[in-house]
């Protein structure tokens, strides 16, 4: 956690998942409540950072996303270090893309042990070949601490599961206070889009 001027403490969110499930999508909708169906992703981490408010407190979540370096298996270390909470990013409509993320959680356990898990299953404006029951099997067998299925082309359920993750940072953070690592609380509600120095590769606070 770092402690910026008026920001609050912050806290590091990573999205995990296979290329083309909306991982960039939605980051963008976090940052910018934008959805380009024709936009790619460019090579290189890119991170954001947002204020928010929880309980009349200033929080800051820094976000970041691959933006395409998943597909040649290039991440390390140093994309999990110091994270808070991870979100596995999976789409409904190819099952094979939920179960990738075994590797992903495998790698989590190793570099980023004590983060939050969130499990969302993305495009749920387009037909399902991932039920909810499936989703749900999988949620427990691996431990997820939350579940939620979310649209980035109508933004359907980001809010929702952002502000369970919120919750669950919370009371992570309430727990370790005095010395945690996770202390603190991310939320939903945005306070600020100044533009700044970011935390990432190509980085941006919005």
């Amino acid at each position: 956690m770092s402690l910026g001027t008026g920001r609050g403490p912050t806290y590091k969110v990573v999205l995990l998942g296979e290329l083309g499930v909306g991982k960039t999508s939605l980051f963008r909708r976090i940052k910018e409540n934008i959805f380009d169906e024709f936009s790619t992703s460019t090579q290189g981490i890119d991170s954001c950072t947002k204020v928010f408010k929880v309980d009349g407190e200033s929080i800051t979540m820094s976000i970041w996303d691959t933006a395409g370096v998943e597909r040649f298996r290039t991440l390390t270390r140093n994309y999990y270090r110091n994270a808070h909470a991870a979100v596995f990013i999976y789409s409904v409509t190819d099952v094979s893309s939920l179960h990738f993320l075994t590797q992903w959680e495998k790698d989590t356990q190793n570099f980023a042990p004590n983060a939050i898990r969130m499990l969302i299953g993305n495009k749920s404006d387009l037909e399902a070949e991932v039920d909810d029951y499936t989703a749900e099997q999988f949620a427990k067998m691996h431990t997820f601490d939350r579940d939620a299925v979310i649209s980035c082309k109508t933004g359907k359920g980001i809010h929702e599961a952002f502000e369970g993750l919120a919750k669950l940072l919370h009371e992570q953070g309430e727990k370790e206070e005095g010395g945690g690592q996770n202390e603190g609380v991310i939320a939903v509600t945005a306070l600020d889009n100044t533009r700044g120095g970011g935390n990432g590769g190509k980085g941006c606070a919005c």
